[in-house]
């Protein structure tokens, strides 16, 4: 199986790329724990274009990543069934041999005050005229403000019964993979207080930070909660159990292999693109991995 001829050492960079990504991410929340969710897709994208740029791996395969971001707030307005599109090609000898494409929507973690930067679409509109004329009686940033989260605090932005998750369902039963990926603090339980004293760097990866779940596990917990209710980290986490995959570990270990994701084969290319392009509003971001497989005697296969 081609998924399994790519070498350790290209997984392993691979792994390594995206929990940078999500320790930076997770040091955004850190020290702005009421940032837009939009923004912190934005965070992700940007903290992977410092791997995109070709690598030559000590097995001999090569491994790149092109990087497409439109940028923040461009989904004002809108319903989404995904946010982030990663499109994997393995390679060898000058031909694409496999390939593979997989959705990742996003949900942030809500303080318990629920106080988050909003999507707002008439500020989006009104663009920079709402940074030159501000608020002529702002209030002091000296006035405290602190933001609480804990186990039992809620993806506030995740609906039962919601369009966004009637198109998530529909690209399901069409046969393609779509997955949450649900930005968290870096632990928990965490308080932040403004204002800052001091800019906060985190040292070492994040014990909870970014988690992916399988949207069919979120749905079921949703189809169970109130109108209007948003599913808790502890729903969540407890629904899903191993599942609750760390952001680097579902990249790495489940894309790069038959675990998640739909293979497609080039006669499909098509039928993906149109896929995409039927979207309610263009996608946030989409990422291609490209892996150029060594010559077949060095390479060192996965178990």
């Amino acid at each position: 199986m081609i998924w399994d001829q790519i070498p350790d050492d290209a997984v392993a960079w691979f792994r390594n790329a995206f929990l940078k990504a999500n320790k930076t991410v997770s040091e955004v929340l850190l020290n702005v724990p009421n940032i837009r969710e939009t923004s912190l897709d934005d965070g992700l994208v940007e903290a992977l274009i410092p791997h995109s740029a070709p690598r030559l791996m000590p097995s001999g395969a090569l491994v790149r990543m092109h990087i497409h971001n439109i940028g923040g707030l461009r989904r004002v307005g809108r319903w989404e069934a995904a946010d982030i599109a990663l499109i994997v090609y393995v390679v060898r000898a000058n031909t694409i041999v496999a390939r593979k494409i997989a959705f990742l929507q996003s949900k942030r973690l809500y303080p318990t005050n629920n106080d988050v930067e909003p999507e707002d679409p008439e500020g989006f509109r009104w663009g920079m005229n709402a940074l030159l004329r501000p608020d002529p009686s702002p209030v002091s940033m000296t006035i405290m403000r602190r933001f609480e989260f804990h186990h039992h605090c809620m993806y506030a932005a995740l609906k039962p019964d919601s369009d966004q998750m009637k198109s998530i369902n529909e690209y399901l039963q069409s046969g393609y993979d779509v997955d949450y990926l649900f930005y968290n603090p870096h632990k928990l339980p965490l308080s932040v207080s403004y204002p800052l004293e001091k800019l906060r760097i985190l040292r070492t990866a994040p014990t909870v930070g970014c988690r992916v779940v399988d949207a069919a596990t979120v749905h079921s917990i949703l189809s169970r909660l109130p109108s209007g209710a948003g599913p808790t980290y502890n729903q969540i986490e407890r629904s899903a159990g191993n599942s609750h995959w760390r952001l680097e570990y579902w990249a790495a270990d489940l894309l790069l292999s038959c675990k998640v994701g739909r293979e497609f084969t080039a006669a499909e290319e098509d039928e993906v693109a149109r896929r995409l392009e039927r979207r309610t509003g263009p996608i946030g971001a989409a990422i291609a991995v490209y892996i150029e497989l060594p010559p077949e005697r060095s390479v060192a296969q996965r178990q």
